[in-house]
């Protein structure tokens, strides 16, 4: 676990942000290995704080009866969160920090680099797609880019920061506004989550949907399918891939340095 994510982790559980660095001070007297902690939270001590305000102001998961809430209790928590912090509203674990962010925002990109996902200029949803952080980072490589969020709120802060590109505000239960086979790259990173505290139902039609708007061939990558655990992710997303008709190539693989994210690929079969 990187030291951005250890942080994270310390406040969401509760520890106060203002005794942090002196508490990590003390435990790295006894194991050294704490040190780079204990220096992050020094440097961080005003994002710690952000993300403290953050967590007072309902940056909580689950609690939701079904999918309609769950969508409603997102669209309202993001458009709370994003007017404390847009950088950290989308990535807790950058603390504010927007050089933390964009070298996250860096890391995915490589990695789709690697997987060939950049090839040949495709067409890409950035389904979630927050303040635009990931669209603004793969516009050079694309032939065109979407982004689509529930949050009014986070739609327009990433006009605002990217007004070149295109950002729209959807529903949250499908993708009926878009036709099919009109991408050849959909990416959900830290979106599913949310759909799956509304059940897997919900999270099941949006894979299924994000199948439709695919062209034969191309790819959903899902980065974190939940926050129940890898066991939990890694056993439900056979089954959904399969009910969508999508061959699943990556099940919940670590493949990132600075973020504890899971990494689903799945494929839009060329033929039927």
């Amino acid at each position: 676990m990187s030291a951005p994510v250890a942080l994270m982790h310390l406040i969401l559980e509760g520890h106060p942000a203002d005794t942090l660095a002196a508490d990590l001070a003390r435990a790295a007297e006894v194991d050294a290995a704490l040190a780079p902690l204990r220096d992050l939270a020094r440097q961080q001590g005003d994002g710690l704080r952000l993300l403290e305000r953050m967590v007072r102001a309902g940056a909580a998961h689950g609690g939701h009866s079904d999918a309609a809430a769950a969508i409603a209790g997102s669209r309202a928590m993001f458009d709370r969160l994003v007017g404390i912090s847009p950088e950290a509203s989308v990535a807790a674990y950058s603390l504010g920090d927007p050089a933390l962010l964009d070298a996250a925002t860096a890391e995915i990109v490589a990695w789709l680099d690697r997987q060939g996902l950049l090839r040949g200029r495709p067409d890409i949803l950035d389904l979630g797609c927050g303040i635009g952080r990931l669209a603004a980072a793969l516009a050079d490589r694309a032939g065109s880019v979407l982004g689509l969020d529930v949050s009014p709120a986070m739609v327009a802060e990433a006009r605002a920061r990217h007004p070149a590109l295109r950002f729209e505000t959807c529903e949250g239960g499908d993708l009926g506004l878009l036709a099919d086979a009109s991408f050849d790259l959909v990416l959900a990173v830290d979106v599913f989550p949310y759909l799956v505290q509304g059940g897997l139902e919900l999270a099941r039609r949006i894979v299924a949907e994000a199948g439709r708007v695919l062209r034969p061939g191309g790819r959903l990558v899902i980065l974190n399918l939940s926050y129940r655990g890898a066991e939990a992710d890694r056993r439900d997303m056979p089954p959904i891939a399969a009910a969508c008709g999508l061959d699943l190539l990556c099940n919940g693989a670590r493949e990132f340095a600075l973020w504890d994210g899971l990494a689903f690929s799945l494929q839009r079969r060329r033929q039927p």
